[in-house]
């Protein structure tokens, strides 16, 4: 049970600018009731992110040379199979957010996800699609891989932050919660999922760590 630090993926669908003032743990989401590894890290990159991907491009607000403060918090909520959009779960530094449904056998068709503190960039791989290409954002604002409408399920996600730590780990068909937690350090990628292996995810955990250290 540990997290890994190290490289990402593709994204699709428009930034939605949201700002985020203050992450406040929400109440757990359904797929938080399902067994999940205990807190761990390390710097295994995942094997999804061994995948043939676009190149990573630089966090919102990196290229314009901007210093910004490390990622303090995470926002998400996942778009189901039968279900829609679910509420957006959102927790600080230190906490997970958890969105989709770990048990009753639904697809993630797409995830939105927003880092406070922190540029960030996130990419998903899509049945039928594969990577998608890289979107980047600023800190508060809102990033969505994946497709609502067309019953594709959601494969892999990459991702990273421009300043802190990014952790996260998923519910997969067949699989359950990974034993491993995959993170990203600085610009650095990762991944959850699978790629090549048609499953799906049905559920994603994300969680900003205070530090690389104390994680």
């Amino acid at each position: 049970m540990r997290r890994n630090a190290g490289f990402g993926r593709p994204l699709v669908a428009g930034a939605v600018a949201a700002a985020l003032a203050l992450f406040v743990g929400y109440p757990a989401s359904a797929a938080d009731s399902a067994s999940r590894p205990a807190h761990a890290r390390s710097t295994t990159m995942s094997a999804a992110g061994t995948a043939d991907r676009p190149a990573t491009p630089a966090p919102a607000g990196a290229r314009a040379g901007l210093r910004v403060a490390a990622a303090d918090g995470v926002c998400l909520k996942a778009y189901m199979q039968n279900l829609g959009w679910q509420n957006e779960q959102c927790a600080s530094a230190g906490q997970e957010a958890t969105a989709g449904a770990a048990g009753p056998g639904l697809r993630m068709e797409a995830l939105t996800l927003s880092v406070g503190g922190s540029g960030f960039c996130v990419a998903g791989y899509v049945q039928d699609t594969g990577w998608q290409p890289w979107a980047c954002a600023g800190a508060g604002e809102h990033l969505t891989v994946g497709t609502t409408g067309q019953d594709k399920r959601l494969e892999a996600v990459s991702y990273s932050v421009q300043a802190g730590t990014i952790c996260g780990n998923s519910y997969v068909q067949d699989v359950g919660w990974n034993q491993n937690w995959y993170c990203g350090v600085d610009g650095k990628t990762n991944a959850i999922g699978t790629t090549g292996q048609d499953k799906r995810i049905e559920a994603a955990s994300f969680l900003i760590c205070r530090s690389a250290e104390n994680c």
